[in-house]
């Protein structure tokens, strides 16, 4: 409800809204003194969603209830769910802890990722366990997709590069595929 995070207040799409938020945070508010209040210098996502855990993430796909935020939308339109509301955090837990419903929010974190390399980018990465995980991992993948767009702009032939984590994926990747048929 702060006037600094007027300019958010439009964007209809969740993944944009809460992608927006968070950036407003850390120009405006993350080590600042704003409004008369001085706010810590720290992630958006912690500071007023996980005050009592010290930023970790949980359940089987370890999301944090901004990532579940942001794919608010997708998980809505393809599963029907309901959407999560940000004034019932209870329920926000509840649903990236609950196995079965942490899936569909694992799975729209993973089809964002692809969505936005192929459409921003000009990359398909869905053949590549090992880049979607490193973007699973890293988070905010529409501004990745930008960057790689930027790079491929000035070299063709730029690929996005896997982290440790999507190195390992993609090494141990006969083992992961034997273990789940």
């Amino acid at each position: 409800a702060r006037p600094e995070f007027a300019a958010c207040a439009d964007l209809q799409d969740s993944y944009r809204l809460w992608s927006c938020r968070e950036r407003i945070w850390r120009e405006q508010f993350a080590g600042k003194t704003t409004g008369g209040k001085s706010w810590p210098n720290d992630r958006f996502g912690r500071v007023f969603f996980q005050p009592l855990y010290a930023g970790q993430t949980f359940g089987l796909g370890q999301l944090n209830p901004l990532t579940a935020l942001k794919v608010n939308d997708l998980v809505h339109q393809v599963t029907g769910r309901p959407k999560l509301d940000i004034n019932d955090a209870p329920e926000v837990y509840k649903t990236i802890m609950e196995p079965d419903s942490t899936l569909d929010y694992m799975a729209a974190v993973i089809k964002l990722s692809i969505d936005a390399y192929r459409n921003i980018a000009k990359v398909d990465i869905s053949g590549n366990p090992g880049i979607t995980a490193t973007l699973y991992n890293l988070g905010n993948v529409i501004t990745r997709a930008e960057s790689m767009r930027e790079k491929r702009q000035k070299n063709p032939n730029a690929l996005p590069e896997e982290n440790y984590y999507g190195w390992l994926i993609n090494d141990k990747l006969p083992e992961l595929q034997q273990a789940i048929r």
